[in-house]
């Protein structure tokens, strides 16, 4: 069962390219006074915005940390660099250079039990991607992404193996200006999505975890963390 599960997490990060915004995180928070941080990519394939304004790609790098302030509580905070692609019809094709990217966001426990092996949280989080300025034919573009979520995710142990799912609402906006013409948000096609995840935990200290991101978005997060 333990390397099926295994399996089954490994194919989850295959499948998900295939497949973020602001992750969640997961139900996993640290106890009262306990730091958990590491290195995370995120990797956004297609996040589409309404009307005809087309569609985001992006890349990004993060070191993560999250604290718990109490054991019900934690806050997570994330610190890194970030790109962006803006396809759609009748825009020109922007593709902005790496930048200041960072986020923030709390998340509250909900259960944690140990009969059930089973965690939940609800969490609210945002993260912002101020990409590089692009110079086209002459116009200079200005971009950068904004999304605000919260997520409500539940888990169930299963030895080293922690699958997750969860539900999230999401404002993904993307808001440009060109040559000084006035900033313009664009708001997303979908505003909810579903969550799906795993975490593998390598050593009682060292964990690796998986998340990609369905319907409003096609997505994936990955990363490696320690706890202490």
């Amino acid at each position: 069962m333990r390397y099926a599960l295994y399996l089954a997490c490994i194919a989850a990060l295959f499948f998900a390219s295939r497949l973020d915004a602001a992750p969640t995180y997961g139900p996993d928070m640290p106890k009262d006074g306990k730091i958990t941080m590491g290195y995370q990519n995120n990797i956004i394939f297609k996040h589409r915005l309404s009307d005809s304004y087309g569609k985001i790609k992006s890349t990004q790098h993060f070191l993560d940390l999250s604290y718990g302030v109490y054991d019900w509580f934690s806050f997570d905070g994330k610190l890194g660099v970030g790109d962006a692609e803006h396809e759609g019809a009748s825009f020109q094709t922007v593709d902005y250079g790496y930048s200041f990217a960072g986020g923030y966001g709390f998340r509250i426990r909900l259960m944690d039990s140990e009969k059930y092996k089973a965690k939940a949280a609800l969490g609210f989080h945002h993260i912002s991607v101020h990409e590089q300025d692009k110079v086209i034919n002459g116009d200079k573009y200005e971009s950068f992404l904004d999304d605000w979520q919260a997520d409500l995710t539940v888990s169930r142990d299963f030895g080293p193996v922690d699958p997750f799912i969860g539900v999230k609402a999401s404002k993904f906006d993307m808001v440009y200006n060109i040559d000084h013409g006035g900033r313009k948000r664009r708001p997303p096609k979908y505003w909810t999505g579903v969550v799906a995840g795993c975490g593998i935990n390598l050593r009682e200290d060292i964990s690796v975890r998986i998340e990609g991101h369905f319907i409003d978005e096609t997505s994936l997060s990955s990363g490696i963390y320690y706890k202490y």
